[in-house]
């Protein structure tokens, strides 16, 4: 009897021994020597919970999202009040694509976790198409959580999924990076394990992803008076300043971290955005090029990068940027969109129809792709490359999908191009009226001048 106590002691002594050297090491994100010891403090005694919740998050954060579900409700199962893991499995139910799953796990939250779980339910609203669902929650989550401004993103996507254009432009321009998180004690304690610089920064990271910012920048000034030769701090500091809006303060930051480490990613990505967004395009592009060759799948910086190329006039080289993107990630729909635009732009049009085209036979579904492939077909200055009728056969099908005031704008320019006028004429004004309803005035007013062309003979573009 006594041997047997004494043996399970020490059982639970070596496991926590194990667990307690894991959470060093993943606090200090040496993630595969921490799975290892988290496995083996399971393996001693498979039901403590804090070993199984950490490994779940370990592999959350490393984007093992089965391992993650499996071990979260491992969790729950050892530990029924273990509410923050499901949380936690809605998340990565949602990463899996399994929505009605993430549904479940953020339903059963909403009472312990209003803002978080709200947040959850809108993300599968969202996924799911019903848009006006996806609002309320997503304005119930931001009435919880202010500083969750990550999510006025998704609450964009939603407007823009009904049609409300002027309120997902509102919408996105208070975006910010502040996220929709639940205090989690498991996790949070890996926190306090670190110490110096590197503790400033977690610490800084950690209130950052929350929307803390000024907490945030002061963590991280903390570390660079820890550690002044280290670029980390500074980079981070630059990040924060920049969500601040002190723009030439976080450039200082994004300036000294590249000095201690010309190569860093993070800073030559912030210094490149913020450049641009001051109209600095050639130093811009100096940094957004730099940041490109390292990290060109980042559809950020591609973007910010060919933005500023255009407004340079150089777009024959965000025409190259663009391609290489695609070439990465041929199916991705918005480069498609963009290089169809920009080979318009340089007249190239057979080549913008083409790439549309090929995309469209593949992706039918895709409204976008179809949309500007019609308008293309129905409008190009290049009349060689126009084709009305499979322009109205197109803009018809989107239509029936989305009954949106654009997409009737689109069968009315495929009808001017088959001389149809007067249809054309009337198809116009249902889209105004349109506009008028949802109350769109933006695209009331822009509809209404493209109106008046229609009333000529011929009308077409």
């Amino acid at each position: 009897m006594f041997e047997t106590t004494s043996a399970r002691a020490s059982a639970r002594e070596l496991s926590d021994a194990y667990g307690t050297l894991g959470r060093v090491l993943h606090a200090y994100e040496f993630f595969d020597a921490a799975e290892a010891c988290y496995l083996n403090a399971t393996g001693l005694r498979r039901a403590e919970v804090r070993w199984l919740h950490l490994r779940a998050y370990l592999y959350q954060q490393t984007g093992r999202f089965d391992d993650a579900a499996a071990l979260y409700l491992s969790a729950r199962r050892a530990s029924p009040d273990d509410y923050p893991a499901t949380v936690h499995l809605g998340e990565v139910y949602l990463g899996l694509g399994r929505s009605a799953d993430a549904r479940e796990q953020f339903e059963a939250v909403v009472e312990r976790y209003p803002g978080a779980a709200h947040a959850g339910l809108g993300e599968v609203s969202l996924r799911e198409r019903r848009f006006n669902e996806a609002i309320d929650h997503f304005h119930a989550a931001l009435d919880r959580l202010p500083d969750a401004t990550s999510i006025h993103y998704s609450l964009a996507m939603a407007y823009r999924g009904l049609g409300r254009l002027d309120e997902a432009r509102s919408q996105l321009e208070r975006r910010g990076a502040g996220g929709a998180r639940v205090a989690d004690p498991i996790v949070d304690e890996l926190q306090t394990i670190v110490r110096g610089e590197r503790a400033y920064v977690m610490q800084g990271r950690h209130v950052y992803e929350a929307g803390q910012f000024r907490s945030a920048a002061d963590l991280f000034r903390k570390a660079v008076d820890a550690a002044p030769a280290s670029a980390t701090p500074r980079v981070n500091l630059g990040l924060a300043l920049a969500q601040l809006g002190d723009v030439n303060a976080a450039i200082e930051q994004f300036d000294a971290g590249l000095r201690l480490d010309p190569d860093n990613l993070t800073a030559h990505t912030g210094l490149g955005l913020l450049l641009a967004r001051q109209k600095r395009d050639r130093e811009a592009v100096e940094h957004l090029n730099a940041a490109f060759r390292q990290s060109p799948a980042d559809t950020q910086i591609s973007g910010a990068l060919v933005a500023a190329l255009v407004r340079l006039a150089r777009t024959d080289e965000a025409i190259e940027v663009l391609s290489d993107v695609r070439r990465l990630d041929p199916d991705e729909e918005g480069t498609l969109l963009r290089l169809s635009l920009l080979l318009s732009d340089r007249e190239r049009y057979r080549e913008a129809v083409d790439r549309l085209d090929e995309s469209h036979r593949r992706f039918p579904d895709r409204t976008l792709t179809a949309t500007t492939l019609a308008r293309l077909l129905a409008s190009s200055p290049d009349r060689a490359v126009r084709d009305g009728q499979r322009a109205l056969d197109l803009a018809k099908t989107v239509y029936e999908r989305e009954p949106i005031p654009v997409h009737g704008e689109t069968i009315a320019l495929a009808l001017a191009e088959l001389d149809r006028c007067e249809e054309a004429a009337g198809w116009m004004q249902r889209a105004i009226d349109e506009a008028v309803r949802i109350k769109d005035t933006v695209e009331s007013v822009r509809l209404k001048a493209e109106a008046v062309r229609y009333a000529r003979r011929p009308c077409r573009p």
